[in-house]
């Protein structure tokens, strides 16, 4: 998978990992840099995202699984404070992230397949608009054509792709 990154002109893929969190990359997870106090996650699957050459997580993602829903809930997804905003080094980490969640879900649940979240009331829209997720109540969700859609773009995209 590919990160875009913006800190250059013109901006260039790059090439990223998704890999699980170890209970030594907890320390990194700073609420300095990530906003949150992720040790509050110990019991939820944790994932990180890296550029490929590169041990510096750059963003996190706290993950439930609901067998008898057929669905993974993303409980948690944070980027690297300095990633965030107008001044972002790095774009596509978000979308790679739920594509990612999305990859998962279909390993585990196949067709029927769906990934939630319960999202800050602020970026409801964004998600909405940005990832095609549909309103469940308190939480948003993605599933069928839309769910393998976002691993295309997302996870299987390859850059000179119309899709970016």
């Amino acid at each position: 998978m590919y990160l875009l990154y913006i800190g250059v002109n013109p901006p260039a893929y790059v090439k990223a990992v998704i890999e699980p969190l170890t209970s030594s990359d907890l320390s990194k997870l700073t609420p300095r840099d990530f906003y949150f106090n992720w040790k509050d996650f110990e019991d939820t699957d944790l994932w990180k995202l890296r550029l490929q050459d590169s041990n510096e997580i750059l963003a996190a993602m706290s993950l439930t699984g609901f067998p008898s829903e057929s669905r993974i809930e993303i409980n948690l997804i944070a980027s690297r404070r300095n990633n965030v905003g107008p001044e972002k080094q790095y774009d596509r980490v978000a979308g790679c992230l739920i594509g990612w969640a999305c990859r998962l879900a279909v390993g585990k649940y196949g067709v029927d397949a769906c990934v939630s979240l319960t999202p800050k009331t602020q970026l409801i829209n964004y998600y909405k608009n940005k990832y095609s997720m549909l309103s469940a109540g308190t939480q948003l969700y993605v599933d069928g054509p839309t769910l393998y859609q976002l691993i295309q773009t997302y996870i299987d995209h390859e850059p000179g792709e119309d899709n970016p």
